[in-house]
């Protein structure tokens, strides 16, 4: 199917509608777009049993039999959307996106079918990621805890993979997050990928293969290999306190729920610090004494991992993060001289260098 055929009527709706199930729409969906279903799940499941068993018709007449009480309702959900365009979709552009349509254009809205459904744009943001790359790349390196996120929410034309994958890309990376699937998060990222300035560098963290489960692009992952990079740089008590927050907020101690999940994952480290420093440093941290296990885990795990995945990198500049204002201001200086920067040597860093870094 043509490129086109996915992304003009795209770009044309004013409002995107998946009329899959609830739980088709979870797995995987259009950025933006907003979940009608035409069946719950279950239904959609009794259906593709009947479909697979007894053939089309049979499965048709069960279809009209369930969402024939409710169709005023279904169709009074629209309602919001009169004004637009709209592009509606289910699976593969069939029977349940066809009758909504249908449906739609009989009350007077402005509605089109996807063609090809789901499964058409994940064939083309497939192929889209395939060869989309961030403009002129420049990747932040730095130990856990410098402020590397801290800085791309400041950065102009910045893609950052962990608020996209929702994943810090650690041990503790979904603690109080819902990390998004593969298939989100490649739809996500395509979108960013989309809105970033081709004519000026694009700021991104040094990632490895993977943020928490999701993979990355080989396209993408190829680019930031051979992108220049900066280090940054703070102190093990600046970094200390940046982890607190992150975690604890303002409050002397992180939420009960928020220290269970912080407790698991201490928990996993077992094998590497031996069962009784684990309960020393749980039982620390369920007293509210964070700083001594955020320090143990920086000084002992994370930090000697991360030197060892990256000790052959070199940097174009290394930028001291203690204040982050300063460290803002010179990373900004270097986007006028993003031409000139050098590319690091061709002995990439390890594989998993991120994942030994932060996880």
């Amino acid at each position: 199917m043509p490129e086109s055929a996915i992304a003009h009527p795209l770009r044309e709706a004013d409002a995107i509608v998946d009329v899959r199930s609830p739980l088709e729409f979870e797995r995987g969906a259009i950025p933006d777009a907003v979940n009608r279903p035409l069946f719950s799940n279950g239904e959609r499941a009794e259906i593709g049993t009947l479909y697979k068993q007894l053939g089309r018709e049979p499965a048709i007449q069960r279809g009209l039999e369930q969402v024939g009480g409710r169709l005023a309702d279904f169709a009074a959900g629209f309602e919001p959307y009169r004004a637009g365009r709209l592009l509606v979709y289910c699976a593969r552009g069939g029977m349940r996106s066809q009758a909504v349509v249908s449906l739609l254009a009989s009350l007077g809205y402005r509605a089109r079918q996807l063609p090809g459904g789901y499964k058409a744009y994940r064939a083309y943001l497939l192929a889209e990621l395939a060869r989309r790359v961030p403009p002129h790349p420049i990747v932040i390196h730095g130990r856990t805890g410098v402020g590397k996120t801290l800085l791309l929410q400041r950065l102009p034309n910045a893609l950052d993979l962990e608020a996209i994958a929702r994943h810090r890309s650690s041990l503790f990376g979904a603690v109080n997050l819902r990390p998004r699937t593969q298939q989100q998060f490649e739809a996500h990222l395509l979108q960013r990928l989309e809105a970033l300035d081709a004519a000026r560098p694009a700021w991104v963290e040094g990632e490895s293969r993977k943020v928490g489960a999701v993979i990355l692009p080989e396209a993408l992952r190829a680019a930031m290999q051979a992108a220049p990079c900066v280090l940054l740089t703070a102190s093990l008590e600046t970094r200390v306190s940046r982890i607190i927050a992150e975690y604890a907020g303002a409050g002397a101690a992180p939420e009960p729920d928020t220290l269970a999940q912080l407790e698991a994952a201490l928990r996993s480290l077992a094998r590497f610090f031996g069962r009784p420093r684990v309960d020393a440093l749980a039982q620390r941290l369920r007293a509210g004494d964070l700083r001594p296990v955020v320090r143990a885990l920086l000084e002992e795990y994370y930090d000697p991992r991360y030197d060892h995945a990256m000790r052959n990198y070199r940097y174009a500049q290394v930028i001291p993060g203690d204040d982050l204002d300063a460290a803002v201001d010179a990373l900004l200086a270097l986007d006028a001289a993003w031409p000139a920067l050098p590319a690091p040597p061709p002995q990439a860093p390890s594989q998993g260098a991120a994942e030994a870094a932060t996880g």
